[in-house]
């Protein structure tokens, strides 16, 4: 690409208010470098790459963040091994748009392998983690079941009730602990009774609204399955849970779960209300292919 040179000088500017400006002036030039896009990527290949200080680096992949320029992705896995944690999760970040779009698997290994080093900071285990739990769940269930939970696992007793007090008691716990908790849980289920296994699904649905509240994906995969497979209402704290942090992926498999229930009035409703909370909350319109499927398939649902 051509860079007109008051776009050149535009760049350079708006780099320098990264690298200097005040927190107010770097994010209305990080807004401004996105709008630039392609045009703005070697000079903040450089500033990511090289001495600006931690703060000026996560700011400059910060502005790469939705840049459609394939080079990003090689500033933001280069910046995985920055020495600053804050530079690190910005570059999670940035690379989380590519996640779904890849048609290889090379930003995939990338966040997989952040989410699995014990060594690595928890907030950038974190953001791996709800980057990779966009994935289908075949594919990143055994990522992030694999993942080592910082502290002591959090317990799973024979009362369900207990893992409500404990999440109560631990509201600030390890978002590794808590998705090692719903991962426990499904497993408990799997072995109850239908009485008890619902009270189970309920603690499991207390755990995704413990993980909404903190805007935690980490356990997105199993929220969208669970409704997938849904066929009777699911306790309140998954649509809690669902409306706070769904995306894109969890309206068709929402939509699965009411058109299995006829006969709940208000559980389709809520649902619907939900699906509708989502796509307003994430502004898609009706152009977007999910969006078209489901009105397609199940009218009267959005």
């Amino acid at each position: 690409m051509v860079i007109r040179s008051s776009s050149a000088r535009e760049v350079q500017q708006l780099v320098s208010e990264l690298r200097q400006g005040s927190p107010l002036a770097r994010e209305s030039a990080i807004a401004r470098l996105r709008v630039l896009g392609s045009r703005a990527v070697v000079r903040l290949s450089t500033l990511v790459r090289h001495d600006a200080s931690a703060a000026a680096r996560a700011a400059g992949l910060k502005a790469l963040e939705g840049v459609d320029d394939p080079r990003v992705v090689d500033i933001a896995t280069h910046a995985l091994a920055d020495a600053d944690a804050a530079v690190r999760r910005a570059a999670v970040m940035t690379l989380r748009g590519w996640l779904v779009q890849e048609t290889g698997t090379r930003v995939m290994d990338a966040l997989a392998s952040v989410a699995l080093d014990a060594r690595q900071d928890d907030s950038v285990r974190s953001a791996a983690r709800d980057a990779l739990a966009q994935l289908p769940g075949e594919i990143v269930r055994p990522i992030l079941e694999h993942t080592i939970a910082e502290g002591s696992p959090p317990p799973v007793a024979d009362d369900p009730a207990s893992i409500e007090d404990w999440l109560t008691g631990h509201a600030d716990a390890p978002l590794s602990s808590l998705h090692d908790l719903v991962v426990a849980i499904r497993q408990k289920e799997g072995q109850e009774s239908h009485l008890s296994r619902h009270a189970w699904l309920a603690a499991r649905g207390a755990v995704h609204a413990a993980l909404a509240r903190r805007e935690s994906r980490v356990a997105l995969y199993d929220l969208r399955e669970t409704f997938e497979s849904a066929d009777a209402p699911l306790p309140p704290d998954f649509l809690t849970a669902v409306t706070t942090i769904g995306d894109a992926t969890c309206l068709e498999p929402m939509a699965r779960a009411w058109e299995r229930t006829p006969a709940e009035a208000w559980w389709r409703e809520r649902l619907a209300q939900s699906a509708t909370d989502i796509v307003n909350r994430l502004a898609l319109t009706s152009r977007n292919p999910v969006v078209k499927r489901i009105k397609s398939r199940w009218k009267g649902f959005l």
